[in-house]
């Protein structure tokens, strides 16, 4: 059973019992059964959906987690400039902060309910003639979530309580418990998962939004990064080259066992999450936060913003059945650091192109104008804002050079309906049309005169304040119509398999003790990344370990931009506060036509508001008011 029926099997079976508590759709799992309850294979699933279920909170993949505290870094930040909030992703926030609260609360309430259920199904009698699987497989789901829990703590607070034990009894004292040392928690988080990753599922037809075994082994790779990294201490007897070695081996299993490989498309990977189908075929995702509704109904209750805060600007029209896009934000940009990872850096390049030429960088060595197809899905050159007035068909006249003439177009379009092409000081992204009418009663219609790919995508316009379009609401892809809704049934991912590939040669890299048995082998994972991304790759880069190091971490991010991974790369190698630093200066020129001075220069503030006590977040002040164990992160 995949587990998307499991939460809902396990909504809809504590629906009436959290009804009291909760208002008339919270349907989130809310109570964990103890003792005497797990008579049968449909109540211990029932159980395991509530572990499962904070994963798929607005708390955590749905919102707050995996945007506002996860995903602001050196190559995206939040772009609306209006908020005064106090935001993770502005780097404003104080112990205060709501989200920061939510955040911790959820983790730990998924933290109580794993263990809950570990006790209640390790109590059972129920016989395994009565089961289709050993109960040791849903206990190893329920002690791996317990777990990577506690990772995501550790890895965004440093220091935090380890709770591996059930609360008995409503007792305040029960709370009080002190912050282990991050290392600890770290490495129990290993010890945890190594002890049961056998007792997982070995196949993978059930993810990706099930833990499998290879998903466990690739999130053992991902901790072990992690605490080989620069702010985590190094543990007693486990040096930092034995971390990079156990991650490499780790990755490496994930290879090895064959079941997952990289979908030729880069675009389907993300298509496949907007429309949440499973990749029966190359398992490239694999792990998701799996989101079931759009709200609309009771039984289609969901927690997810995916898409509708991350995504394609799309905020209007007139009838949104007709909308080639849903309700967007699009609060979330690339940054102009993100555009240079994809158009200039780590690019063979023709001699002949001169710095500062238009499109250096975009050239192979042949000369041939060559964009690295991540860019293409993740900083499209439209959104869905419309140009124009239609309400009094004025349009927006454009003028640009065609072959050495001047030439005028009109642009006139309602907002949701047509592909909106970034313009800023007549240059922009548009396609060629031929006899196209320049009057404004004939002027141009992507959805009508061109249909709706036939944009040129290669001028660098507005690529410091593009949306991220991982994720876009794009109704030929999300397949419903939802006009202004705000929650989508987009999944987050959580594990890909070319994060694997690249946590394998990173680790290679790093550990020279293994490097005569895995170093060709990384290089050779390494560059299917590349290759599937079309661009071509300087191979003195992979024969020096520093230059590899750093292709290693630039490929990462053009490869999981907006994934919510980059800024706890950058903690882990010791880069974090500098880069944000790097990010907020590196503006484009003003004559380039290149951006929108508002959206760079409130970045350049976010990015700025940046210094060291951000590599932790602080303890929550209501936590601290409970907790008396506790006490604030240093710095906060």
């Amino acid at each position: 059973m995949k587990i998307k029926n499991i939460y809902r099997l396990g909504a809809l079976m504590m629906f009436g019992t959290a009804l009291s508590a909760c208002t008339f759709l919270d349907t989130d799992p809310q109570i964990i059964p103890g003792e005497g309850y797990y008579t049968s294979e449909k109540k211990l699933q029932y159980g395991l959906a509530g572990v499962y279920g904070s994963l798929n909170s607005e708390a955590l993949y749905g919102h707050y987690y995996s945007l506002q505290i996860s995903n602001a870094d050196d190559l995206c930040y939040y772009a609306n400039y209006n908020s005064t909030d106090t935001r993770p992703d502005r780097y404003n926030h104080t112990a205060g902060t709501a989200v920061i609260y939510d955040t911790w609360l959820q983790l730990y309430k998924g933290i109580k309910n794993a263990n809950e259920y570990i006790k209640g199904v390790e109590a059972s009698t129920i016989a395994p003639e009565d089961l289709s699987v050993g109960k040791e497989r849903y206990l190893a789901e329920a002690r791996f979530l317990r777990a990577y829990y506690h990772f995501l703590l550790a890895q965004a607070w440093g220091d935090v309580p380890l709770r591996v034990e059930s609360a008995t009894s409503p007792n305040p004292e029960d709370v009080q418990l002190a912050a282990t040392p991050q290392e600890e928690v770290l490495k129990w988080c290993v010890d945890e998962i190594e002890s049961i990753v056998d007792d997982l599922n070995e196949e993978v037809d059930e993810t990706p939004s099930r833990v499998s075994k290879t998903v466990a082994e690739g999130i053992l790779a991902r901790i072990y990064l992690f605490m080989a990294g620069e702010t985590v201490a190094e543990v007693d007897g486990l040096p930092k080259q034995e971390m990079y070695k156990k991650a490499a081996e780790w990755a490496y299993a994930v290879i090895e066992s064959k079941k997952h490989d990289l979908n030729p498309s880069y675009d389907q990977v993300f298509i496949n999450m907007i429309q949440d189908k499973y990749d029966e075929q190359y398992h490239e995702s694999m792990w998701e936060a799996e989101f079931l509704g759009d709200r609309t109904s009771a039984d289609k209750w969901t927690n997810g913003r995916i898409g509708d805060l991350i995504g394609l600007k799309s905020q209007g029209g007139s009838n949104y059945s007709e909308w080639a896009c849903n309700y967007s934000y699009g609060y979330y940009n690339g940054s102009y650091s993100l555009w240079q990872l994809y158009s200039e850096e780590d690019r063979v390049k023709d001699d002949t192109y001169k710095e500062g030429d238009e499109n250096e960088g975009g050239y192979n060595i042949a000369g041939e104008l060559v964009i690295d197809k991540r860019r293409l899905w993740n900083l499209p050159g439209y959104n869905y804002r419309g140009f124009g007035n239609t309400d009094t068909g004025k349009g927006q006249e454009i003028t640009y050079k065609q072959g050495g003439a001047n030439v005028t177009r009109v642009l006139l379009q309602e907002k949701s309906m047509y592909k909106t092409p970034w313009v800023y000081q007549n240059k922009f992204a548009m396609p060629e049309v031929e006899g196209l009418d320049q009057t404004v009663e004939n002027a141009y219609n992507p959805g009508t005169d061109a249909g709706q790919d036939d944009f040129i995508y290669e001028p660098n316009v507005m690529c410091a304040i593009r949306n991220a379009g991982k994720w876009r609401r794009e109704t030929i892809y999300e397949k419903q119509m939802s006009a202004k809704n705000l929650y989508t049934t987009i999944n987050f991912p959580i594990l890909r398999y070319s994060d694997v590939l690249l946590m394998f040669a990173e680790a290679v890299n790093e550990c020279p003790d293994i490097q005569g048995l895995y170093l060709a082998r990384a290089k050779e994972e390494f560059m299917k990344v590349r290759e599937r991304a079309g661009i071509e790759t300087d191979q003195t880069q992979l024969d020096d370990p520093q230059a590899f190091r750093e292709l290693l971490r630039n490929e990462r991010g053009r490869e999981l931009a907006f994934e919510g991974l980059r800024k706890y790369d950058l903690i882990r190698w010791g880069i974090f506060v500098d880069k944000m630093r790097q990010a907020g200066n590196n503006i484009p020129r003003d004559n380039d036509g290149y951006y929108n001075k508002t959206y760079t220069n409130f970045a350049a503030i976010s990015y700025g508001n940046v210094s060291e006590r951000h590599i932790y977040l602080p303890i929550p002040t209501k936590e601290l008011a409970v907790n008396h164990a506790l006490t604030q992160n240093p710095l906060w």
